[in-house]
């Protein structure tokens, strides 16, 4: 089973009817909706005919923040693969086999990232790694890059809540996940193919305030330990001191 995992506001929740393809006996949908009222939610989800698919699961959350919609989805998902991604994507054409094919090529990785590009085609960000994922790797890697296999081991971890969109710190959610992957010795790689299309938006790289830079200073003592991540964000800092500017 491949479980697609959509987080979205309630605002957007048309936008998700032009996310999910053609049914297909092995795919299945998971939407997460923020920002409304359960009542609100039952009430569209009565007019609207797309959210009556079998293949196509709505679940309502009272909380706000990215991290907790992603970590519902995944509580919600069947073990095989799952693949996150937003309101706002267009899921490429071959996803469903890409994402087969390319876990069966790799049996031991327990998450693969992929290529994202703009709608004009052009790559948001140059591939992550030439191969495997390292902690150092991961921490360019956007959330609808990912796709997991799913098991009694990798369904434990989460996002962090205080990290990511709509948390007071709003960065740094992604790596903070995907390194319980690898500190617990599990194995992910880059594959230079495209999963889906995204608006190009303004980078999250930059270090212009405080919540920013906060952001990588609990990402980095999540991931590599308190004494050694305060060590590791100096540096990081002392290197991209100008991005502060």
């Amino acid at each position: 089973m491949i479980s697609v995992l959509v987080s979205c506001l309630y605002s957007r929740l048309d936008n998700v009817d032009n996310v999910i393809k053609q049914r297909q006996s092995n795919v299945e949908y998971i939407v997460v909706v923020q920002g409304t009222t359960e009542d609100l939610l039952i009430e569209y989800k009565r007019a609207h005919t797309w959210t009556k698919r079998s293949d196509v699961q709505i679940v309502f959350d009272s909380n706000l923040g990215v991290s907790y919609s992603r970590n519902m989805a995944i509580s919600y998902s069947n073990e095989g693969l799952i693949l996150f991604t937003d309101d706002d994507v267009i899921l490429s054409p071959d996803l469903f086999d890409l994402l087969e094919n390319s876990f069966s090529k790799s049996p031991d990785c327990t998450f693969i990232t992929f290529d994202v590009e703009d709608n004009e085609g052009k790559l948001l960000k140059p591939p992550l790694c030439k191969n495997y994922h390292n902690l150092r790797s991961i921490l360019g890697v956007g959330t609808i890059q990912i796709a997991v296999s799913l098991n009694n081991d990798t369904k434990k971890y989460r996002f962090p809540c205080d990290l990511g969109a709509g948390a007071k710190y709003p960065n740094c959610d992604e790596p903070v996940y995907l390194a319980q992957f690898l500190n617990n010795g599990g194995k992910g790689k880059h594959i230079h193919n495209t999963i889906c299309q995204h608006p190009r938006e303004s980078s999250g790289n930059s270090l212009n305030s405080y919540v920013k830079i906060m952001s990588r200073f609990i990402a980095f003592r999540y991931i590599f330990g308190n004494t050694k991540g305060i060590i590791i964000f100096i540096c990081f800092i002392l290197k991209n001191i100008k991005k502060m500017y």
